[in-house]
């Protein structure tokens, strides 16, 4: 598990090396449920997530600002030579639920419009209408090595774990595509983003 330099955890047990995959891979696929996937989070969205975290005392104000630099430092890997092949598929409720501001979640929506319209980034969102079509219950992440091996890694309320069973990254790997096709295409998602920081703007 990872510490921080007061000895406090600040990371689920097994994301440490999950991070160590990330940053090497060449393909990532993201399902998220209730918060916008972490690479594509702007930074007030996540000193605001984080904030909250600190607000109801579930974390120290070091353990959130420690977070908010690891992951903003992670979103780097975005800018690399050549940049990994991003297909992140979004639960509607996570473009609904506010997080921060009004004007937070404006500029939230705003920035992963402009990103889902990138070449090598594909975000699709997966309406409520899908019901129980939906094959995940929770997060789930997929990566793909420069060797073409796959790592998985989920989570729960209370903890995070890495998978590299074959069989069970198999059996995620043909879930994830079910999820692919059952969600709206990339023209209609991105329209679908753009309709919820409209909702947002004038609220």
């Amino acid at each position: 598990m990872e510490w921080s330099k007061s000895g406090q955890r600040i990371l689920f047990e097994g994301f440490e090396e999950y991070l160590r995959d990330e940053s090497k891979a060449v393909a990532m696929r993201l399902f998220e449920i209730n918060i916008i996937p972490s690479l594509l989070q702007i930074p007030a969205y996540v000193r605001a997530y984080q904030g909250a975290l600190v607000s109801r005392g579930v974390s120290t104000q070091q353990q959130a600002d420690e977070r908010t630099d690891l992951l903003l430092h992670r979103q780097q890997v975005l800018a690399r030579d050549p940049a990994p092949l991003i297909h992140a598929v979004i639960d509607e409720g996570a473009l609904r639920r506010s997080i921060g501001s009004s004007e937070v979640m404006v500029e939230q929506l705003r920035h992963l419009e402009a990103i889902a319209a990138r070449p090598r980034i594909l975000v699709q969102i997966s309406p409520f209408s899908l019901g129980e079509l939906r094959p995940f219950a929770h997060p789930v992440t997929l990566l793909t090595t420069p060797t073409r091996a796959m790592v998985g890694y989920g989570e729960t309320q209370k903890r995070g774990f890495l998978e590299r069973d074959p069989e069970t990254l198999a059996e995620w790997a043909s879930e994830y595509d079910h999820l692919q096709v059952e969600a709206l295409s990339r023209a209609a998602s991105i329209e679908f983003i753009r309709e919820v920081r409209r909702g947002f703007d004038h609220g």
